[in-house]
């Protein structure tokens, strides 16, 4: 098992998940609702959106530090 880098504790596997219709994305700033989201300084695409299910990363969490560590 992984251990969190920052207190050590191991990490549970799981995944994160989007709502029903949406994708994941990162930027270096949550755009407004009526921007798009593309353009936001940093924007990376993490999943495409899937219609009709949830999309879904598979994630280690560390509930101690509340952190998340994703590969995509």
């Amino acid at each position: 098992m992984t251990k969190c880098h920052k207190c050590g504790q191991e990490l549970e596997s799981g995944h994160l998940f989007s709502t029903k219709d949406g994708a994941l994305s990162f930027a270096d700033e949550v755009p407004s609702a009526f921007e798009n989201a593309r353009h936001a300084p940093g924007f990376v695409e993490l999943t495409a959106p899937k219609i009709g299910g949830r999309t879904a990363l598979a994630a280690d969490i560390c509930r101690e530090c509340r952190r998340i560590v994703i590969d995509y």
